[in-house]
Order: C-alpha cells, then sequence, then structure tokens
C-alpha cells in the first residue's frame, strides 16, 4: 500500500479545511470591500457635509453682503434727505450765484466809473472812483450779512431789506445801462441781473432758514403735521357752522331764552362758560327770573360760590326747599301720598296689614296640594298677597262661585285646620278680623271650605 494513499474521511476533512479557508478568505475579501465601501461613503459623507458647510457659509456671508449693501444704501438716502431737508444744495448754489454776480458786476462798475471824466478836464481814467466799485459790492454784502445777524437775534430785518434793495437797485442800474451801451440790451439785462439776483436769493434763503430754525422735524413729520393742522381746521369749522346752525335754531325757536343766553355769556369772560352750561341757565333765567337775580347777586359778591351753587343757595333762599322743590310741588306731592294711602287702605293695604302678613308668612308657611286641605306643606313661603286664581277672584264678587257637589259640600272640616284658623284670629286680634282670603291663604284650600272654618270659629268663640 502506497504511503500517498489518504482515506476517505482524511480527504474530506483536507476538502472542508480547504473550503473553510477560502471561506475565511472571501470574507475577509468581502470585509476588506465593505470596509472600502464605507470609507469612501464616509468621505463622500464629509465631502458633502462640507460642500453644505461652505454652500450655508456663502450664503451666511451673502446675507451679510446685502445687509450692509442695504444699512449702506439707507444710511446714504438718510444723509440725501437730510440735505434735501436742509437745503444745503440750495445755499451752496445761493453762495455760488452770489460770489459768481459779484464777479460779474464788478468789471462794468469799475468800467464805468474809470470811464467818467471831469468836464474841461484831462482825458484820463479816474483812478480816485477806482474804490467805489468795490465799496457798493462789499456794502451790498455787508448788508446781507447784517439780515442774517438780525435774524440770528431776532431783530428787525427790514432795515437790511431796504440797504440790500437800495444798493442792488442802484448797481444794476449801473451794469445794465453800461452793458447795454457797450454791448446791446440783452447784455443790459443779464448785467443787472448778476446785481439784483444773487442779493435776492440770499434773503429768501435766510428768509427760509428764520422760518425752519425751529423746526428739527423732518419731512414726513411736517407732512404729518400740516396734515393734522389740515384736519383739526377743519373739525374746528365743522364745529362753528354746527354751533352757528344751532344758535340760529334757539334764536327763532326760543327767542327769550337765547336773549338770555347771549347776556350769560356776554357777562363772563370768553370760554370760561360753556355754551351747553350757559343755554340751561338761561332757560332757568326765563322760567325763575327771581332765583336768577338772586344768584347774580350773590356771585357779585367777593369769594362767591359757583354758578350752580349760587343757583341753588338763591333757591333755598325763595322758597325754603331744596332745587326744584317748592310750596306746590309739596303740596302736590302731600296730595298724592294721601291719594296713594287711602286707595291702599280700600284694598286692606295698610301698614298694620303688611306687618301681620310677615308675621303669618313666618307663622302659618303658604300650603300647596288638594282643594280642601294641604296635600303636603312647602316652607319658606308665606301669604304673597290676593291670590289670582278664579277662586280667590269669586270670593271678591269678580266672579260667581263655581257650584260645589254634594260630596264637597258635607265634607268635614280638618281638626287641624281649625286650629290654624284659630290662631289667625288671635294673631289679628278676633275672630271678626278674620277673612276669607286670609284663611284661604293660610290653609291653602278653596273659598267655601275657608268660609264654612270661618263660620266654624267664629260660632265656636261666639
Amino acid at each position: 500500500m502506497s504511503s500517498s494513499y489518504r482515506s476517505w474521511e482524511e480527504r474530506e476533512a483536507e476538502a472542508a479545511k480547504t473550503r473553510a479557508e477560502a471561506a475565511f478568505v472571501a470574507a475577509q475579501a468581502e470585509a476588506a470591500k465593505q470596509e472600502l465601501g464605507a470609507g469612501a461613503a464616509k468621505t463622500a459623507t464629509e465631502q458633502l457635509a462640507e460642500q453644505v458647510k461652505q454652500a450655508r457659509l456663502r450664503k451666511q456671508l451673502t446675507a451679510v453682503e446685502d445687509d450692509a449693501a442695504d444699512d449702506q444704501a439707507q444710511r446714504k438716502e438718510r444723509r440725501r434727505e437730510a440735505a434735501l431737508d436742509k437745503g444745503d444744495m440750495f445755499k451752496r448754489l445761493v453762495t455760488v450765484i452770489f460770489i459768481l454776480g459779484l464777479l460779474a458786476s464788478l468789471p462794468s462798475l469799475l468800467m464805468y466809473f474809470l470811464g467818467l471824466r471831469v468836464e474841461g478836464g484831462p482825458d484820463e481814467p479816474a483812478l480816485y472812483l477806482l474804490p467805489v466799485p468795490f465799496f457798493l459790492e462789499l456794502l451790498a454784502f455787508t448788508a446781507v450779512k447784517g439780515t442774517q445777524w438780525a435774524v440770528r437775534k431776532g431783530f428787525a430785518r427790514w432795515p437790511f431789506w431796504i440797504l440790500t434793495a437800495t444798493l442792488a437797485g442802484f448797481a444794476g442800474l449801473i451794469n445794465g445801462s453800461k452793458g447795454a451801451e457797450l454791448f446791446g440790451p440783452i447784455a443790459g439785462i443779464a448785467l443787472a441781473a448778476t446785481s439784483i439776483i444773487g442779493p435776492v436769493l440770499v434773503e429768501v434763503r435766510e428768509i427760509i432758514e428764520a422760518r425752519t430754525a425751529g423746526d428739527n422735524r423732518d419731512a414726513a413729520q411736517r407732512a404729518a403735521g400740516k396734515a393734522k393742522a389740515r384736519a383739526e381746521a377743519s373739525a374746528e369749522k365743522e364745529r362753528q357752522q354746527k354751533e352757528q346752525r344751532q344758535d340760529a335754531d334757539r334764536k327763532s325757536m326760543f327767542p327769550e331764552q337765547f336773549e338770555a343766553y347771549l347776556r350769560i355769556l356776554a357777562s363772563v369772560p370768553a370760554g370760561s362758560l360753556d355754551r351747553d352750561e350757559a343755554w340751561k341757565e338761561a332757560g332757568a333765567a326765563v322760567r325763575f327770573p327771581d332765583v336768577h337775580d338772586r344768584m347774580l347777586s350773590l356771585i357779585a359778591l367777593p369769594g362767591s360760590p359757583s354758578r350752580p351753587e349760587a343757583f341753588a343757595a338763591s333757591w333755598r333762599d325763595l322758597h325754603g326747599g331744596p332745587l326744584g322743590v317748592t310750596a306746590n310741588v309739596l303740596d302736590r306731592r302731600l296730595k298724592a301720598e294721601a291719594d296713594l294711602a287711602s286707595v291702599l287702605e280700600a284694598a286692606e293695604v295698610t301698614p298694620e296689614r303688611i306687618a301681620v302678613d310677615r308675621l303669618l308668612a313666618e307663622l302659618f308657611p303658604t300650603r300647596t296640594g288638594g282643594d280642601d286641605g294641604p296635600a303636603g306643606a312647602v316652607t319658606g313661603k308665606g301669604p304673597q298677597g290676593p291670590s289670582k286664581t278664579p277662586g280667590a277672584l269669586a270670593g271678591k264678587g269678580k266672579q260667581p262661585v263655581r257650584q260645589q257637589s254634594a260630596g264637597e259640600a258635607v265634607k268635614p272640616l280638618d281638626p287641624a285646620h281649625v286650629t290654624q284658623v284659630e290662631k289667625l284670629a288671635e294673631a289679628l286680634g278676633g275672630t271678626d278680623r278674620l277673612s276669607v282670603r286670609k284663611i284661604r291663604e293660610t290653609v291653602g284650600c278653596r273659598t267655601e271650605y275657608a268660609i264654612r272654618l270661618r263660620d266654624a270659629v267664629q260660632s265656636e268663640q261666639s
């Protein structure tokens, strides 16, 4: 037997080992592959995260740059609005125009004054007149600055205006005549304008600055203020129109009160008395002239009370009672109370009866239930006045008593009900004070049953 011979088991074990090693190698290769893929995926994820981060940073940077650009644009807009609001460009242009006007008018003024000649004298430039043009222009400039100083100090500006107008007009006349003589009428008008327009614009600038010196509002605030002022003026005008229409109606409908109303308003300081209060007082003055005269006497004294207090005091002095109460009023009131008391007495509603009703409400709570007797008692409710049931009206004669059946007519009286009626008679002060209504309210029964109870108690007491 050869030494290389291996059994089936050995060959199978070797094959299993080989397969196991192959599987292990394959598993390692797969793991390496997965690790490589995971590393690649991780790298790709990190790259994506970095890209997202960079994109976010670029977005934030763009937003910051846009905000900065917006802020810069807003600052520029605010500066531009502030410059327009202050009129900086207008002021600078006025200054430039004024200086150019001086420079433009000087040559013609120099030519005019140097070209003057003494009659019969040598034909030489009048050098001694050379300072005059500078004097005139400097004097015009001084007048303009004087106006500025007067504005700052709050002085009158019209003297400087007169001086500026005189000097500008004089210089304009000279320049215009000289320019028209040398270069024609158009040049003369232009040269005259150089001497006049500059000082005029400076004065206009000073007027505008003086008007807006104490106003620190911007354009929107000034526009809102003007709109508010217009609305208030419109409301005030409408109010005055309503008052005028109301006064016209009052004058036509109530001439006496309107005359008194005008007298009252004329007798007090303007605005110290409301129109409606004055009209109310005018009505009282017409209806109660003696009281109003007394009030006028009181308010004329030193340390006098107010007009309403003085009127109330005057009323007490003349009528002896509170405001609005006279002897006639008290008489009518007492008569009305007496009439009411007589009506209540006729209806058996007297103070004594009210007191008795309260006592009975505590002693005998109202019972409800059957017709001839209560099926149960309801506590906490006493007599509530005359019953409004048809049976109660029958007891007063307002409706006919319903015919009772034979069984109801001979039904015996409940001793407990008799006892209640006896107690009621004691509380009222005797059986003669018993009434069917009281018995019915106390016991809670029909009228016929109450009549039988009353008759029974009265017969026992007699």
